[in-house]
């Protein structure tokens, strides 16, 4: 059984504007063109100076050029979200009213995002 390689569009990005993978690595600030190729064919991912880089160049953010990754770590993040909101629930400080009040605001963010993509 193989595995899916993850989704990117850096590809697309790049050939809408005419640039080579040489122009976009230099421009990238990186070595070589082989690793805009290995990104390009989901063989490595994308660094996250490239991943910003991306959004400076192209004015897009990472979550469309990159789908798969930018899901899995909001995935990720959002599990330990879940898992601290409970831990805390129930306490009366300050503090921990705060953090609730954080994790609240990035619960309703990500249910946004994922509204969104429905």
């Amino acid at each position: 059984m193989s595995t899916r390689r993850p989704l990117n569009y850096l590809r697309s990005y790049r050939l809408r504007w005419g640039l080579s993978q040489g122009e976009l690595a230099i421009l990238l600030g990186c070595k070589t063109a082989g690793v805009i190729s290995r990104i390009e064919k989901k063989l490595r991912p994308p660094t996250l100076k490239v991943m910003i880089g991306c959004f400076v160049l192209f004015g897009t953010p990472a979550a469309e050029i990159f789908p798969d990754i930018s899901g899995s770590v909001e995935a990720n993040v959002m599990e330990r979200v879940w898992e601290l909101y409970e831990k805390i629930q129930g306490d009366p400080s300050k503090k921990a009213k705060a953090k609730i009040e954080f994790l609240e605001r990035a619960i309703e963010r990500a249910n946004q995002r994922n509204h969104k993509r429905s």
